[in-house]
């Protein structure tokens, strides 16, 4: 079976073209990323090797800061407008097998910002950028909090593979999840129609 693909408006595809430009162009809007409390805004720019992103980016940061290799990757997702990460993991091992994977949970301005952050990621892979497959997913919000909540993780079946060679990943990702998007956004712009 066929299924019929959702007829675009021009009045639709005028506003995705739109919505994808600015993804395109405007993606790196935010700085300093930490915000106005970054310790580093007035002596150097900020960067995602930032000694200080493990505190400034956390909520709680005296209690909760940010793991350090995941730290980066949260980083880089909130450089790009229209992310804002609310829970990281840098993965974790118990009795040297894989406990928790790495993974950063996040809110989306749009589906569309979901849709173009894939995409990304999946051409990362494809290009040989990732050694396993990543996947972004709804997960789990608390019941008093209505917003969708997304996960940037390694695919289920990718729990055989080791902490190591998924962290690996996440500096992949962190190196070129910015360029990659932007890449993909302007790719996505060339088709709609």
């Amino acid at each position: 079976m066929r299924i019929s693909r959702r007829e675009n408006s021009s009045d639709g595809s005028d506003a995705l073209r739109q919505n994808l430009d600015v993804l395109a162009t405007t993606a790196l809007g935010k700085w300093p990323v930490c915000g106005a409390q970054c310790p580093c805004k007035t002596a150097r720019r900020c960067d995602r090797n930032c000694p200080d992103i493990a505190t400034a980016l956390s909520d709680d940061p005296a209690d909760n800061p940010l793991e350090l290799i995941i730290a980066p990757l949260v980083y880089e997702l909130q450089r790009l407008d229209g992310f804002r990460s609310c829970w990281s993991c840098e993965g974790h091992e118990r009795f040297n097998e894989l406990w928790k994977k790495p993974q950063v949970w996040f809110y989306a301005e749009s589906q569309l910002h979901v849709r173009v952050l894939s995409d990304a990621v999946t051409e990362m892979r494809i290009k040989g950028a990732l050694k396993v497959d990543w996947e972004i997913s709804v997960t789990y919000s608390d019941p008093d909090n209505l917003d969708t909540t997304y996960t940037l993780q390694p695919r289920q079946d990718e729990t055989s593979i080791g902490l190591d060679v998924l962290q690996s990943d996440v500096a992949s990702l962190a190196a070129s999840l910015v360029s990659a998007y932007t890449k993909q956004a302007k790719f996505l712009l060339t088709t709609v129609t």
